[in-house]
């Protein structure tokens, strides 16, 4: 017993050292971004209360990070909308409707997990000019549907097992009373499988929200992500430790906000696999 509860004070101290330790850097980048320049290079650690400042958040955003931001939300929330609605179609398709071929194009679709960006990123270059998509707010479009693509098989995998763990007796029930496979999906099936459909959204989300290279490749500089931005801050010739400090704050907290809004929704469909009946 005695030797039980000792592992079990081993193990959560173990964690607990770990998670202090994670913070480190994380509190150096807020205080950073609380205090003023000179006191940042005089060492953050001395500052008190009354050195504490909004100012560094705010020069950031308003002379490098706002117009990134808006850029951000218009790619991540499009890719995310987009491939959240393809991928609950086809996983609905795999999960619960018998075709030709089904087992080949499922295995095709999950083949694009492991294929890297930078493989295909000079391909898409040319393919993005040949369909006009390229110039103006269509790069909006075009690097949409490019993460729209990146995603689809990730949806699939995460997505088709809370479909075909939706009781076959519920969709026969519905079946019975005329309902369509449209119907059956939107009314049965999406409700059922919201905790996987949350959880693949915020692991999307923040895996759109944080890209720099497709921002980088594929956007001219008007159309570019806050990551391009908050790369931008930091000048070969100008150290601005305080500026990037503030930006990295501004940029992690809208997928924090997101997760903490869809916290009980992603931990049920953490766990949802290990239940059932």
């Amino acid at each position: 017993m005695r030797r039980g509860k000792g592992s079990a004070i081993l193990l959560y101290g173990s964690v607990t050292a770990l998670c202090l330790l994670w913070l480190v850097p994380v509190a150096t980048a807020v205080m950073i971004a609380a205090v003023p320049i000179g006191q940042t290079r005089n060492g953050w650690w001395h500052a008190g209360f009354g050195d504490l400042t909004f100012d560094n958040l705010v020069e950031a955003w308003r002379e490098a990070l706002s117009g990134y931001a808006v850029n951000s939300f218009v790619i991540a929330v499009g890719s995310v909308v987009l491939t959240v609605i393809a991928g609950a179609l086809a996983s609905y398709a795999f999960a619960r409707l018998r075709f030709a071929g089904k087992r080949v194009l499922y295995l095709l679709l999950i083949s694009t997990m492991i294929v890297p960006v930078q493989i295909i990123l000079i391909p898409l270059l040319p393919w993005l000019r040949t369909l006009g998509l390229s110039t103006g707010d269509l790069q909006f479009v075009g690097i949409i549907l490019v993460h729209t693509a990146f995603g689809a098989g990730w949806a699939i995998f995460m997505m088709a097992s809370f479909f075909a763990d939706v009781p076959e007796e519920l969709l026969e029930a519905a079946r019975i009373d005329g309902a369509r496979h449209g119907d059956i999906l939107r009314r049965i099936v999406l409700p059922l499988a919201l905790p996987g459909i949350a959880s693949f959204a915020i692991i999307d989300f923040v895996f759109v929200w944080n890209d720099l290279l497709l921002g980088l490749s594929l956007l001219d500089r008007e159309h570019q992500p806050l990551t391009v931005g908050l790369a931008n801050l930091q000048s070969p010739h100008l150290a601005q430790e305080n500026l990037v400090a503030a930006g990295s704050i501004i940029a992690v907290l809208p997928p924090l906000v997101l997760f903490a809004v869809l916290n009980r929704y992603y931990v049920r469909g953490l766990f949802a696999g290990g239940v059932k009946g």
